[in-house]
């Protein structure tokens, strides 16, 4: 009888542990690659919300393209952190918020010629690099934007810009100053001067269209439970940010 109510237990753990692979890219200070492993806000939080939901699959960091590829193609993945925008909401089924964001344009510092402060002045630009599959590419692109230079290397953008060899780059305004100050070159790559970012959002979880609805409700329950008994605040605040912020 023992062995029955073990194996029946058993049973329903698998039944209720859900197979889901998260998939993310390197993008500090949510998603950070160390020589011990990977840390920072996304991966804290999913690590913390698996926990809570009995999945026990390795977290799988790619370059974003192969990421997002893989969890709109294929049944079984997530993707975390990403912006549910008008153009990606149908593609995916979603748990969040997670966070907010806010992009800015950032500009070479030794480009005194470009005085960029409104949209229809990035527009008058040789070059503005994106990466593919990006929000940043998306908005551009429903702004009217013609002059956009499509990047599709790893960290290809960030080179380029320092190198002087595009005009301007639409990125993540919080994590690129984060990078920029880890790599002491703040005065080297500068926003430009537009008072409002070209996009405010919010991030959160994709998951694969196909995803069964119970597994959605399952990880936005143990979300919603992680932000209302305060593990969340304590994650934010390894990384000196707070919820006050966060959601601006």
């Amino acid at each position: 009888m023992k062995n029955i109510i073990f194996l029946f237990t058993c049973f329903l753990f698998v039944l209720n542990a859900d197979e889901i692979q998260p998939l993310t890219e390197s993008w500090e200070p949510y998603q950070i690659e160390t020589k011990d492993g990977l840390e920072g806000i996304g991966i804290d939080l999913i690590k913390e919300i698996q926990k809570r939901v009995g999945n026990k699959k390795e977290i799988k960091v790619f370059p974003w393209k192969r990421s997002y590829n893989i969890t709109l193609n294929k049944k079984g993945y997530a993707l975390f952190l990403t912006t549910k925008s008008k153009h990606r909401e149908n593609f995916f089924k979603w748990v969040g918020p997670v966070n907010s964001m806010k992009i800015k344009f950032f500009k070479n510092a030794s480009r005194k010629d470009l005085s960029i402060n409104s949209i229809e002045d990035a527009k008058k630009v040789s070059s503005i690099i994106v990466a593919e599959n990006t929000i940043s590419e998306e908005t551009l692109r429903e702004l009217g934007f013609k002059n956009l230079e499509i990047n599709t290397i790893s960290n290809g953008s960030f080179y380029k810009l320092l190198e002087n060899k595009v005009d301007l780059y639409p990125v993540e305004y919080d994590s690129f100053i984060y990078k920029l100050k880890k790599m002491k070159l703040e005065d080297k790559i500068i926003p430009v001067k537009m008072k409002e970012p070209i996009i405010k959002s919010q991030l959160y979880i994709a998951f694969n269209k196909k995803t069964d609805d119970k597994i959605i409700k399952k990880w936005q329950k143990a979300l919603d439970d992680i932000k209302n008994d305060g593990t969340y605040k304590r994650i934010l605040e390894r990384y000196g940010k707070s919820e006050e912020t966060s959601f601006k």
